[in-house]
C-alpha cells in the first residue's frame, strides 16, 4: 500500500513541478491584468472598514498604494500624506500554483476549475494586500497615526499576526485547499492504489 501510494504521490508532484514553470512564465507575463482583481477588492474592503480615513488607491502595474486621509508630521513642522504600499503579485502567486496542480492531476473540467479557483483565491489575496498596508499604517507609523485611527495595542498585534498569515500562510495554503475542494482524484487514486496494493499482498 505505501509503495502504490508513495509511486502516485512521487508522480503527482514530478508532473505539479513540471507544469509550474509554465504556469509561472503566462502568470508573470500577465502580471498588471493579475493585479487587477485583489486590486480592486482590497481598496473595497479598506473603504467599507475605514471610510473615515481610507480614500481609495492607485494601481501602478502590480504596485498598489492606498490613498488615505492620515497625516504625518515631517522635519520642519511639515504634514505629509500617509501613503502605504503593496505589491499584490507578492500574494497571488497562488493562481499558477492552483492552476500546475489541476493540470497535474489531470484533472476533469480544468478549463472550467481554474478560473473558478481563481476566483475562489481573490478574498485570500485581498487579505494580503489589506494586512500589509495596515501594518504600515499601524505598526511603522502607529506613534504617528494612532490618534487619527484609534488602534490600540490589541488591535496592532492582531495586524501584525494577520499580517503574518496573509504572508506566510495564505498565499501557498489556499491553492491547496481550493484543489482539494474542486478536485479530489489524486486522494481517491491513492485510496483505490493503495486497496489493489493490499488486496495482491492478501
Amino acid at each position: 500500500m505505501k509503495r502504490a501510494s508513495h509511486s502516485v504521490i512521487s508522480g503527482f508532484f514530478l508532473r505539479a513541478i513540471l507544469w509550474l514553470v509554465p504556469c509561472l512564465a503566462l502568470w508573470y507575463l500577465g502580471r498588471n491584468y493579475v493585479a487587477v482583481a485583489p486590486a480592486w477588492l482590497a481598496e473595497w474592503a479598506m473603504k467599507a472598514v475605514f471610510p473615515f480615513w481610507a480614500h481609495g488607491s492607485e494601481l501602478h502595474g502590480t504596485q498598489q498604494v492606498l490613498l488615505t486621509g492620515l497625516t504625518v508630521k515631517m522635519p520642519g513642522g511639515r504634514l505629509a500624506d500617509v501613503a502605504p504600499e503593496a505589491n499584490v503579485l507578492t500574494y497571488a502567486y497562488g493562481i499558477p500554483l492552483l492552476a500546475a496542480l489541476f493540470l497535474a492531476v489531470r484533472a476533469k473540467g480544468w478549463w472550467w476549475k481554474i478560473p473558478v479557483g481563481a476566483v475562489a483565491l481573490l478574498p485570500f489575496q485581498a487579505w494580503g494586500v489589506c494586512f500589509t498596508w495596515l501594518l504600515q499604517v499601524a505598526v511603522q507609523a502607529g506613534e504617528a497615526t494612532r490618534a487619527q485611527t484609534r488602534f490600540d495595542a490589541f488591535d496592532v498585534n492582531l495586524i501584525g499576526a494577520a499580517y503574518q498569515i496573509g504572508f506566510l500562510l495564505l498565499p501557498t495554503l489556499a491553492p491547496i485547499l481550493v484543489w482539494l475542494a474542486l478536485d479530489r482524484r489524486l486522494i481517491q487514486q491513492v485510496l483505490v492504489e493503495g486497496a489493489l496494493s493490499a488486496g495482491d499482498q492478501d
